[in-house]
């Protein structure tokens, strides 16, 4: 009974980490092209066609901080509770996981240091490619700075993901990793992807599932994100996005992560 609770918590503070990625500001590593990513023409077209279809240069550049509300849930173990997204300029950001009978997980960056705090598990302080993915994915402007963290990227095929045909995209990381990203061939959307989520269970395979794009103050975001891993669907909702409302306070670390540091 225990290893299956710490083996919950466990996808629990993944989910935390990856849900991001689901936020209405993110919408995948798109940017305009960079010399220095070296894409292939046909990876190039796609990421221009991701920073058009998700609102603009312009439109993702207007705020310097956003406040999302949604619900997190695992269907088959009958779980379910909210979840709030902070994140600013440059790079900060704060997931809220809240389940009702568990207690809360949480995770953050504050710009130098990823940590996660899990019921389970206790406190965490990020390393290695838990934090370069971390620092990637807490960009606020992730999709107009992909060349902070991508050396190459390039169209592999068309194929269907997530039930609509796509463009299946390899791309490398400066760190390394490999993973695959995949867009909406009819709207240039960011679909999804297939990455090893980075967890204080080791490296979990996870493909995420990017649907029902809605306007949030201008910005097209994916308002439903299903992430599969573990043989667990997780589904994050996002239902309201508030910009510029955020107090920077709350980017601060933990005092549970402040102890760790000393």
């Amino acid at each position: 009974m225990q290893d299956s609770r710490r083996h919950l918590f466990g996808a629990l503070a993944l989910a935390a980490a990856a849900v991001v990625a689901g936020c209405a500001q993110s919408g995948g590593t798109a940017t305009d092209v960079s010399p220095a990513i070296a894409p292939s023409l046909e990876a190039g077209t796609v990421y221009e066609r991701v920073v058009e279809a998700l609102g603009g240069r312009a439109a993702l550049e207007q705020y310097t901080s956003a406040h999302a509300y949604g619900e997190f849930s695992l269907p088959a173990q009958g779980i379910q509770g909210d979840v709030e997204i902070f994140t600013a300029v440059p790079n900060l950001f704060l997931v809220q996981v809240d389940i009702p009978g568990i207690g809360t997980v949480r995770t953050g960056y504050d710009g130098e240091v990823g940590w996660t705090v899990n019921p389970a598990t206790g406190p965490m302080i990020m390393e290695g490619n838990q934090l370069d993915q971390m620092r990637q994915q807490a960009d606020f402007l992730g999709p107009l700075n992909v060349e902070a963290y991508v050396d190459s990227a390039s169209v592999v095929e068309e194929t269907e993901f997530g039930g609509k045909m796509c463009q299946k995209v390899r791309v490398v990381t400066k760190w390394g990793e490999e993973y695959f990203e995949f867009y909406d061939v009819a709207t240039g959307l960011p679909a999804g992807s297939i990455r090893t989520q980075e967890s204080p269970m080791g490296g979990i395979e996870t493909t995420s599932v990017l649907s029902d794009y809605k306007d949030f103050g201008g910005i097209l975001g994916a308002s439903r994100t299903v992430q599969s891993m573990m043989g667990m669907d997780q589904i994050i909702t996002v239902n309201t996005v508030e910009y510029d409302t955020v107090d920077s306070t709350v980017f601060e670390l933990p005092s549970e992560i402040k102890a760790m540091m000393r």
